[in-house]
């Protein structure tokens, strides 16, 4: 009973400190990278209510399956609107239920306080915690991964219909977020186990087909869906661009053109500071690998298999890598509780993970978001509508995007009309006067525009002329100014400019 309920305390300070890395902090530092794309289209489904095309500019843009845009949009009907919360929450969640797998799968298979240790080294690996602060949709596939993973070492020998269901239906849904690597990665973790002994065999049934085809219904409902209630002239499929960023890219890559070596480099820099202790628990196993213990080997496999399935394709990121991390953590802590009995990795590792956790909170919960304070796009968001609110409440006003950053959207949120974005094309009025634009752009977009009520925002570039500087003879002028990483490095070359009307 002692031993239970230690285990139990363990845990808890392992999810309440994993809470604590997650969210400090969290809704401070403005958006980053690949998430303005999420935050650009879940603006526009919020502003036009049209849930099932997504839109990225104003342009049809279905890369990704629809779930991970609806878990930010449902987010942001419980925190008041679309903001930094609402947007990374889903991630944080799936990051800290990964944790919480981890563990599980560790206790479970291998020796007593594997998981433990595995969960704190996943908790406090730098770029697991950095992209779990990122509104993506890759730690929801990590965690779904996991998720599967576990549900099929809670009953590797059990075929029920109802084990079926639930595992299947847990590929579907990861799949959903980012694409079918969400079957095929437990596939590829699972293999061994299966191969061994013939353990395949058991689980060829109706039973299994069954199941199987309950999982297709569910991955296929939110494009039938969007099929049916989507605008008739959206003008792009989703299982169609699922097929082109699945398959497509991994034989025939049209983007992210990474060397073969890639994930030699960003496997062990993506598992740091614990990178050391997987690649031990690599060699030591391939030392004894004839007398392994049997789960020992399938990690290896697994973690192996994965590799390789990565390394194939001809499209490849960095942060591809991060599927493999809670399995290399895994490999680092069987290592370690293989090494050390449970007194001696008691009060060193402990004090290990005080030391990681604590760098891992200083620079994403603390130095990260007080870099983007004093400026950049969250303060030109505040300072547009501050100055626009002096002359009308700042719902009525509309905006036109000529050219701006994924990110600009969400902080000029005004619950009002949808956006008009507008591209720099050729008969774009670079040179003239307010009224010659106005008359261009409602010739452009054939609506009727206010042209007391309309703010217009553009991107330029740092050290140019401001784009449209004519109308800065009726409209008062808002720029982008640096935020305290800049002033302490150097300014970005990226900036914004809005122009808003000085009449009432």
């Amino acid at each position: 009973m002692t031993s239970r309920h230690n285990d139990t305390r363990a845990l808890l300070i392992l999810l309440a400190a994993s809470a604590l890395l997650l969210l400090l902090g969290l809704g401070s530092r403005e958006l980053w990278g690949p998430e303005t794309r999420w935050a650009n289209i879940a603006v526009q489904m919020l502003q036009s209510a049209d849930y099932f095309d997504p839109y990225l500019m104003g342009g049809a843009y279905y890369d990704k399956p629809l779930p991970s845009y609806w878990l930010i949009t449902a987010a942001s009907w419980f925190t008041g609107g679309l903001g930094h919360w609402s947007l990374r929450l889903s991630s944080v969640i799936a990051a800290w239920l990964s944790v919480w797998l981890v563990y599980l799968i560790g206790e479970q298979l291998f020796r007593r306080g594997t998981g433990l240790i595995a969960g704190w080294m996943l908790a406090t690996t730098f770029y697991f915690v950095f992209w779990a602060r990122v509104a993506t949709a890759d730690i929801l596939t990590v965690c779904g991964v996991l998720a599967a993973i576990w549900w099929y070492w809670r009953g590797p020998d059990d075929t029920r219909l109802s084990r079926y269901c639930v595992f299947f239906l847990l590929l579907s849904i990861t799949s959903l977020f980012k694409g079918l690597i969400g079957f095929i990665l437990p596939g590829l973790v699972l293999l061994p186990h299966l191969l061994h002994d013939g353990r395949w065999r058991r689980h060829l049934n109706l039973r299994l087909c069954a199941a199987l085809i309950v999982g297709a219904a569910v991955y296929g409902l939110p494009f039938v869906l969007s099929h049916f209630y989507g605008a008739p002239t959206y003008g792009q499929s989703g299982l169609g661009l699922v097929f082109r960023e699945n398959v497509v890219r991994f034989f025939q890559p049209f983007d992210q053109f990474g060397p073969i070596y890639t994930y030699l480099i960003y496997l062990p820099v993506y598992t740091l500071p614990w990178a050391p202790f997987w690649l031990l628990g690599l060699w030591v196993a391939a030392r004894n690998w004839r007398g392994l213990e049997p789960n020992a080997r399938w990690l290896v496999w697994s973690l192996g298999l994965l590799f390789l399935f990565f390394t194939a394709s001809g499209s490849r990121r960095s942060y591809y890598v991060l599927p493999l991390v809670p399995f290399a953590q895994l490999l680092a802590a069987w290592w370690v509780t293989r090494q050390w009995d449970q007194a001696r990795v008691g009060r060193g590792w402990r004090i290990g993970f005080g030391v990681a956790g604590a760098l891992v909170l200083l620079v994403l919960g603390i130095i990260a978001p007080w870099s983007n304070g004093g400026g950049g796009v969250m303060q030109f968001g505040d300072d547009v509508k501050a100055q626009a609110s002096r002359i009308a409440p700042w719902n009525q006003w509309r905006m036109v995007m000529v050219d701006v950053d994924n990110k600009v959207p969400m902080y000029l949120q005004n619950h009002g009309a949808p956006f008009y974005y507008v591209a720099a094309s050729q008969d774009f009025p670079r040179q003239g006067s307010s009224a010659q634009f106005m008359a261009w752009l409602e010739h452009t977009s054939g609506q009727t525009w206010n042209p007391r009520r309309t703010i217009i925002v553009a991107h330029y570039r740092r050290g140019e002329p401001l784009p449209l500087d004519y109308l800065g003879t009726d409209h008062q002028v808002v720029v982008t100014q640096p935020d305290n990483g800049e002033r302490l490095l150097h300014p970005r070359t990226d900036a914004s400019v809005a122009f808003i009307p000085t009449l009432p």
